[in-house]
């Protein structure tokens, strides 16, 4: 055997040996993400990167669980039951402040989304005008959170309301029966409010027009799964934020994933209507200067301030313990 012969013996059998473990690293990483809630609008553009391949491409093959509230998606992120999952970030940092190991590495929400829902004629105008009042709420909702610090901001009494434990999607029929006064939910669910209270009888209250601006949804991983699998989180919001800026593209398009995939009971009508809030709570200048669901430090800070605020923390987490931009690939909505 020549030189040249043995040489390429040796290639082809290096070749060999390699092949198992090239297929062994192309096949996909199961990855599971843990929703905060039922499927809505700002869940769409998930269901829409899953669709169109974008996890595929990464090298993931992803399972989206439905949840119950940002505080128990927090603990399942706590306890290692999903890989990434969404939740408020004053709850995340509420979490932090009694030592769970996690971190926040894209917000969902760049403008804060937290809103209260009502009759119209209740008229209900000012946080002031909520004392007293029976709010709808389910056990694990991050509004729970944050009421005090937007109370105390707004100078009320955080215990001045009674909250009345109801299943997430029975928020607008008890609001409905008139068992409670109101229920505190996201702005970008107001088509559903209106489709539950009647065209023209919805009122809201916006928390962001009363003062209350800090960061809303966020990514979340365990701090382990920062430190070992970095690139798995750096590969998940590539492609997720890809679907972010595919879905301000065509909205639509998001919402038959969603549909499509996300379970029984979802109405095509309502979703689609929800977009546009759902768009202009995650799409902001911010975004389009930074890529989305890049986090500020000093809006952060904010967050922190105003969740501390509110009394309920244990302790006070250390600002750059709380999140991390690092694996942010900066995709600009117009991507």
């Amino acid at each position: 055997m020549t030189r040249i012969q043995r040489r390429g013996a040796l290639a082809l059998g290096a070749a060999a040996l390699a092949a198992p473990y090239a297929s062994r690293a192309q096949a996909p990483t199961r990855v599971t993400l843990q929703l905060n809630w039922f499927g809505s609008g700002d869940h769409a553009p998930l269901y829409l990167a899953r669709r169109r391949g974008f996890y595929a491409e990464e090298g993931i093959e992803l399972t989206i669980n439905r949840g119950t509230g940002s505080a128990d998606t927090a603990r399942r992120i706590e306890v290692k039951q999903a890989d990434f999952g969404i939740s408020d970030a004053p709850t995340v940092i509420a979490a932090v402040a009694k030592n769970a190991d996690l971190v926040m590495l894209g917000v969902v929400f760049d403008k804060a989304a937290n809103n209260a829902f009502f009759y119209k004629e209740r008229n209900f105008r000012t946080p002031a005008d909520l004392a007293g009042k029976k709010v709808a709420l389910p056990p694990g909702d991050s509004h729970r959170v944050v009421w005090p610090a937007f109370a105390r901001a707004n100078r009320v009494d955080p215990n001045s309301i009674t909250m009345v434990n109801v299943r997430p999607e029975g928020k607008q029929a008890i609001v409905v029966s008139r068992e409670v006064d109101l229920s505190f939910d996201l702005y970008s669910g107001y088509p559903l409010w209106e489709r539950a209270l009647g065209q023209g009888n919805v009122g809201h209250m916006l928390w962001a027009d009363h003062g209350f601006q800090l960061y809303g949804h966020t990514y979340i991983a365990h701090r382990d799964t920062v430190r070992q699998r970095g690139d798995l989180c750096r590969r998940f919001l590539r492609a997720t934020y890809r679907g972010w800026a595919a879905t301000a593209a065509d909205p639509a398009a998001a919402v038959d994933a969603l549909v499509a995939d996300g379970g029984a009971g979802l109405e095509r009508g309502a979703l689609l209507a929800a977009m546009p809030y759902v768009l202009e709570l995650c799409v902001t200048e911010r975004s389009r200067e930074h890529g989305l669901g890049w986090m500020l430090p000093q809006l952060m800070a904010s967050t922190l301030e105003i969740t501390a605020s509110g009394g309920t923390l244990e302790r006070q987490p250390a600002l750059d313990s709380l999140f991390t931009n690092e694996f942010n690939a900066r995709v600009k909505p117009s991507a």
